[in-house]
């Protein structure tokens, strides 16, 4: 069955992404953007898919003809920006005239970050053909690459990708909504937007900080510490469960 719609969680698996710090890998970072956009499309009654839903290698020539033989009219391919700047940007082919590039792009900038630029690539030896390939290579589908900020900003991308990917999410859900006459309705509250469903991936990564705070100020002993690689998901329950009926946690 073909869908309106197909978004694209860059990168997955042996291929990081660019756009990582040391808060985030982008892979990770994007894949929970697009499980939020892919929950909250649902709710509005776009028909939908998603190029890859969990933490996996999907390579190019892969990525793009699950695009192609998805039958959708158009893709969201998101992504984290590395380079040094700061803002987010939009790029469409050099075969579109670009007005999902600057609806998102203009969602986004009301949502909150700054937006670098809306452009366009062509290769530098041939400019009859797009230089990214999720537009040379996605056939028809109008494919626009969202990149949501730098993840080596000097400025405040990366405190704002913290703390607002959410918002920015959101921000392209409404913004493709309303371009492509689709009806758009908000979350109904902080409390009911679309269920989060972050990556397994993020979860480890995010489990194996906090044991490692907790073993900096004390909490953790260096016997746990050593094993926090090899730690089982009942273990680390386990530990939490055990910091906070000490009264180490909580106060």
């Amino acid at each position: 069955m073909s869908v309106e719609l197909i978004v694209d969680p860059g990168h997955g698996g042996k291929d990081p992404g660019g756009g990582s710090n040391q808060y985030w890998k982008e892979k990770d970072m994007v894949l929970d953007i697009s499980l939020y956009q892919y929950n909250r499309f649902k709710e509005l009654g776009v028909p939908v898919a998603l190029t890859r839903d969990k933490d996996v290698y999907v390579s190019p020539e892969q990525r793009t003809k699950i695009v192609r033989d998805s039958g959708a009219k158009h893709c969201i391919s998101n992504h984290i920006n590395a380079g040094g700047g700061d803002g987010a940007e939009t790029i469409h082919s050099i075969y579109s005239e670009g007005h999902l590039a600057k609806a998102l792009a203009e969602a986004i900038f009301k949502a909150g970050q700054n937006i670098r630029r809306v452009f366009t690539r062509s290769l530098p030896y041939d400019s009859r053909k797009d230089y990214y390939f999720m537009h040379r290579d996605t056939g028809k589908v109008n494919t626009v690459i969202v990149e949501y900020g730098f993840a080596d900003s000097k400025k405040d991308d990366i405190e704002q990708l913290k703390l607002d990917w959410k918002k920015y999410a959101e921000a392209v859900v409404e913004g493709y909504c309303k371009q492509t006459g689709r009806t758009y309705s908000p979350p109904r509250s902080d409390e009911e937007v679309a269920q989060f469903n972050p990556s397994s991936a993020t979860v480890k990564t995010e489990t194996k900080e906090l044991l490692s705070k907790l073993h900096k100020v004390g909490i953790l002993s260096d016997d746990w510490s050593a094993k926090i690689d090899e730690l089982s998901d009942s273990d680390v329950i386990g530990l939490l469960v055990t910091a906070i009926n000490r009264k180490k946690l909580l106060p």
